[in-house]
């Protein structure tokens, strides 16, 4: 499985290219998910210890465990990173933003050498210009590279099943001890993927049947080898959670629920449907079916697939919750864009469309995407529906209200900040919004630009409607001085304005109509948001302020 200089060279660039490309926007995109294992990341790497300490929050992503709390998902991906987080650690404080930065890094560097992988196991079918496009089509035009964003359990998964993948290939090569060491090797990187996500079991399972199909005289090490990883994981089941087959997730009543609409959902639903969100894998998956005429691993590979394809249709939560795309379909990438070299070769001038499609989706997600579409339509039947809007889908969402994330983050005293500035580059310029039915207007002198709405902000009965805190009508300035900032509506308690250079407040309950005076200098964010109660925005005007005698 050594490659040659070529090889190494190819997966070096694959892996730079793709690590430049997946940190480029500067932010994490993370959730509750990834907090906790970022956060039991942190604690191995600082305190040696997968517990997190007492005084932690409760979140359902935890379960008590003496002496704290525990992740209630597997440790193997927080372990990996352990290592990767002490490093950081020597530069900058692992606190709540110096986790989130950790865990982008660490994750983006795990998915990056999926790709490197990838590249280098493709090289063997193609060229070296057709498998560094393949690969990096394979990372920045799918869900790995929003899953990058921050330390999913995804990337480690994708380090592990590629790596099983490149073995499985390199079974094929002569010499006994050749396929004896790459049947190891590919039964040990694929019970390190179950253990990594239990979700990718019968993926697993069919690939591990297989192998064992092709090399039935070595079945016994092979079982002996897989099981090392397997016994460990119920080790740590029967620790934390009481039986070893018993982990930390509660899948009682959560299967079958959305069952089959999910399986529709998952390919085309403008929500999170795979071929919307990757139109490329329409071509990898015509590729793979296609070898599997006449190759033995396709046939595997194309039968794993449809396992975990099917099995993710099985559970209630298909669409992945809070996540740009089909999130839960990209541990199976690999194989389903395993042949995708070759269908680029068949398909040279589709593919190339495609791919430039299927990358800039996801940098549409990777420079739009805060959580503000799960935010506005929640979850139960509202956000079901919304899954399946054209209209109102997360990419036409994003395209719609045109603003764009750039993440900078700084180090200062080892003190990690991370500061997002947001741009709307083609929006309207102005002094005067006003709510209308459906959205909001701008008129009047340019004195501001970059207007956006954030969080759950949104137009409802004709007003801006601002209800927590973190909610906000939001715009920068276009030129220096004193301005006055007159806002009209309802409010039921506290507005709050905020400015580089002071914070002031409304207090009303009911109709109001009041005007504050600002110092703005060009390029600074003004936001105006509810700090209690419900915020109802008729009208916002700024004005520069008359000159005193």
């Amino acid at each position: 499985m050594k490659p040659g200089t070529t090889g190494i060279r190819l997966a070096a660039l694959a892996f730079a290219i793709a690590f430049v490309a997946l940190i480029a926007n500067g932010r994490a995109i993370g959730s509750g998910d990834t907090n906790v294992v970022e956060k039991t990341a942190a604690t191995l790497a600082q305190h040696g210890s997968l517990i997190l300490p007492e005084g932690e929050p409760l979140d359902p992503f935890t379960r008590p465990a003496v002496g704290g709390r525990v992740s209630i998902y597997p440790a193997l991906s927080a372990l990996m990173a352990a290592p990767f987080f002490w490093v950081f650690s020597l530069f900058f404080d692992l606190n709540p933003t110096g986790i989130q930065v950790a865990g982008k890094l660490t994750a983006a560097l795990f998915s990056s050498v999926a790709i490197a992988i990838m590249a280098t196991t493709f090289q063997r079918r193609t060229s070296a210009a057709r498998a560094l496009a393949s690969a990096l089509t394979f990372g920045v035009g799918t869900s790995l590279f929003s899953t990058a964003q921050a330390l999913w359990q995804h990337p480690a998964v994708l380090v592990f099943l590629s790596i099983a993948l490149a073995a499985l290939d390199a079974t094929e090569s002569p010499g006994d001890a050749t396929r004896l060491r790459s049947s190891s090797i590919a039964a040990l990187s694929l019970a390190l993927t179950a253990a990594c996500r239990p979700a990718c079991i019968p993926m697993c399972a069919i690939l591990f049947l297989y192998l064992i199909h092709r090399r039935r005289p070595q079945a016994a090490l092979l079982i002996t080898i897989a099981l090392l990883p397997a016994m460990a994981v119920g080790f740590y089941n029967q620790m934390f959670f009481g039986a070893p087959w018993r982990f930390g997730q509660s899948v009682g009543g959560r299967f079958f629920g959305s069952f089959p609409e999910s399986i529709v959902g998952l390919l085309i639903s403008p929500g999170r449907g795979l071929l919307v969100f990757t139109p490329i894998a329409l071509l990898a998956g015509w590729a793979l079916i296609r070898a599997a005429r006449s190759a033995s691993m396709a046939r595997g590979l194309s039968a794993a697939a449809l396992a975990h394809f099917l099995f993710i249709s099985s559970w209630n939560e298909w669409h992945g919750g809070e996540s740009f795309g089909p999130r839960l379909l990209t541990d199976m990438l690999p194989l389903l864009f395993f042949f995708l070299p070759e269908a680029l070769d068949a398909w040279p001038k589709i593919g190339a469309a495609l791919a430039v499609v299927s990358v800039g989706v996801q940098l549409i997600g990777g420079w739009t995407y805060d959580y503000r579409w799960e935010r506005l339509h929640q979850r139960g039947r509202v956000f079901d529906a919304a899954l399946w809007s054209w209209t109102d889908s997360p990419l036409a969402f994003a395209l719609r209200e045109g603003v764009v994330l750039q993440g900078i983050p700084d180090v200062e005293a080892r003190r990690v900040r991370l500061r997002v500035r947001r741009f709307v580059p083609f929006g309207p310029q102005g002094s005067i919004i006003e709510a209308m039915e459906g959205g909001i207007r701008t008129t009047g002198a340019a004195l501001f630009r970059d207007l956006r709405m954030e969080r759950a902000a949104r137009v409802s009965s004709g007003r801006i409607l601002l209800q927590h805190p973190a909610d906000a009508l939001a715009f920068r300035a276009l030129s220096s001085g004193r301005f006055d900032l007159r806002l009209i509506g309802m409010l039921h308690g506290t507005a709050r304005v905020e400015t580089a250079e002071s914070v002031d407040t409304v207090v009303a309950d009911g109709d109001f109509d009041s005007t504050l005076s600002v110092t703005l200098n060009a390029g600074d964010d003004v936001f105006i948001r509810s700090a209690a109660g419900e915020l109802r925005l008729a009208r916002v005007e700024l004005r520069t302020a008359p000159e005193t005698q």
